[in-house]
């Protein structure tokens, strides 16, 4: 066998470690409580609420869910998640579309605050709040109160 055919081999296997990894590992498995309060602290859980213009940028749908963030969930799933950003936040879906958004994202972004442990319900929800490095942020110490005392 060639030098040449040995690399293409190793590399396919290598490849097909990776994505047997990532589908072993899956999307986080949170509690339906958990979304509901992260909508509850969003928007009252308004299923019709629109966007509304937070000092950068555009929070919108039940969630607050940022143009931003649905392109990196849907990178990370390799697909436009809901077709695009307004339908799936805003749409007639929004609610599971926006969950499917969540997850991925917390898939992608939530080996950035485990330190070699598993990403915790406090470190998704601040994610959610303050993008990938949100767990590591004073500012979404607040929010994860809000969380907190909705989860009981």
């Amino acid at each position: 066998m060639s030098c040449l055919v040995r690399k293409v081999l190793l590399v396919s296997a290598l490849l097909s470690v990776c994505v047997v990894n990532r589908l072993a590992f899956g999307l986080p498995d949170l509690p339906d409580k958990f979304f509901d309060c992260i909508c509850e602290v969003e928007s009252n859980c308004n299923p019709r609420i629109g966007c509304v213009n937070d000092p950068v940028t555009l929070s919108c749908g039940p969630y607050q869910i940022k143009e931003a963030y649905w392109q990196d969930a849907s990178e990370f799933a390799k697909e436009s998640i809901g077709g695009n950003w307004m339908n799936c936040v805003t749409g007639p879906d929004n609610m599971s579309c926006s969950k499917k958004v969540m997850l991925n994202y917390f898939q992608r972004y939530g080996r950035y605050c485990n330190n070699g442990r598993e990403p915790t319900i406090e470190d998704y929800a601040r994610i959610h709040n303050g993008g990938p490095q949100g767990c590591r942020l004073q500012r979404t110490v607040s929010y994860w109160a809000k969380v907190s005392r909705c989860l009981g």
